[in-house]
């Protein structure tokens, strides 16, 4: 009795001592497990940090192209490198990447962000002041709306977009149960108009076209374009008016020869029509004419591979010509951008109804301008409206489009 007591007192013993060795070496694996986490953790919250600092630096100077070296992070270090167009030509003018690498206590962690500024194409409406017209029932918006002054409504307009101003309150006419289907932000920091276009009109002097007088330039359905100077008188020419552009084996200057970008100098108007196949910004020094439709090759509206992509800016108005054939109805394909007045309608108080005034894209415009007359809500002279916003602007914008200050995130890679 005695000896088997004491075989089973040593194995006990021995079977405790079995397990305490397990427990120690499973505690020991439970701390390493631990402590590693604990360093990727760590690691991750370090190139985290780095890159929420080089955004703040671009926030501040989107030309900060300095990023960060040996940076030191808490127990480690991280750097930081900005990349552009001028070193990858994937990105576009309004667009940076961030590259952030962060090494704690032999961990290492990496980012790779793309920040962009957000181009003024991305609004279905902007203006820089509001005049005294209101958006009135029957009025259907999408996309984003904004003023840097005060929106006037009477009755039930419908906004489908975030609808933004910089006064504190929307003035309102009467009875009026207005849709905000977005929301409203009042009280906002104004969204400064652009005035430095010399990257644009680097682009056009650069691989794109510069006219040196007014102008006229037809958009064809096969990826090419008309063009014809009108002081001093030329015929329509298929070809280039400056060096550095390739012309097709037909001879006719073709969309994806240039890098997308057209201007005018010398304060010259340009006049646009025709039927558009590729992306496409034109900048004019004065005004820009609209001549006739001026349309996609492919419907936004109707066709999900649509591609096609117009800008207009216009360093004072743009102006639907008032012509034959503007008489019946027009359709414009673009997103506008009217620097020193309007979008309008010549001779918008004369004559007779001209149809619908159709604008399928978005408009930017320092003042509301008027595109008709009415009485007792009957069309009198011009157009009626329709307004359609072009969503893949909510994404994307033409060439070289004008940006604004607020900073987004495109995409972020860990």
């Amino acid at each position: 009795m005695g000896r088997f007591t004491i075989i089973l007192v040593v194995g006990f013993a021995i079977i405790a001592g079995g397990l305490k060795m397990t427990y120690g070496r499973w505690g020991r694996q439970a701390n390493d497990l631990s402590s590693a986490r604990s360093e990727e953790l760590t690691t991750r919250n370090a190139v985290t940090s780095a890159v929420n600092l080089s955004l703040n630096q671009l926030a501040r100077n989107f030309f900060w192209r300095d990023g960060f070296s040996n940076l030191c992070m808490g127990n480690g270090i991280a750097n930081v490198t900005i990349e552009d167009r001028s070193t990858d030509t994937s990105l576009t003018l309004s667009q940076v990447r961030i590259r952030a690498t962060a090494t704690v206590a032999g961990e290492t962690a990496s980012a790779v962000v793309v920040m962009a500024k957000s181009a003024f194409s991305e609004f279905a409406y902007f203006t820089d002041t509001e005049p005294l017209i209101y958006f009135i029932t029957g009025d259907t918006l999408k996309g984003p709306v904004h003023t840097n002054g005060q929106f006037h409504i009477m009755g039930n307009p419908v906004f489908y977009g975030l609808v933004s101003q910089t006064a504190a309150t929307i003035a309102y006419n009467g009875t009026c149960h207005p849709e905000f289907k977005s929301g409203t932000s009042l009280n906002n920091p104004a969204i400064t108009l652009p005035t430095d276009f010399s990257i644009l009109d680097g682009m056009a002097a650069s691989g794109g076209i510069v006219f040196h007088g007014e102008s006229r330039l037809e958009f064809k359905s096969d990826a090419t374009f008309d063009w014809q100077v009108i002081h001093p008188e030329t015929t329509w020419v298929h070809g280039t008016p400056t060096v550095n552009i390739v012309v097709d084996s037909s001879g006719n200057t073709a969309i994806n020869s240039i890098n997308g970008v057209i201007a005018s100098d010398n304060n010259k108007d340009i006049h646009v029509k025709g039927i558009l196949d590729g992306e496409v910004t034109v900048l004019s020094d004065a005004n820009i004419w609209i001549d006739d439709d001026i349309t996609y090759e492919k419907s936004v509206l109707t066709d999900p591979t649509a591609d096609d992509m117009l800008g207009l800016i216009a360093m004072k108005n743009i102006y639907v010509t008032d012509n034959a054939a503007n008489r019946i109805d027009c359709i414009i394909n673009a997103t506008l951008m009217a620097l020193n007045k309007s979008f309008a309608v010549q001779n918008y108080d004369q004559g007779t109804v001209r149809g619908r005034l159709t604008v399928v894209g978005g408009m930017v415009q320092k003042e509301r301008g008027a595109v008709g007359t009415s009485r007792s809500g009957v069309i009198q002279t011009g157009y009626l409206k329709k307004y359609t916003y072009d969503e893949r602007f909510l994404t994307k914008a033409p060439p070289n489009y004008p940006v604004y200050s607020a900073n987004r995130i495109v995409s972020w890679y860990e």
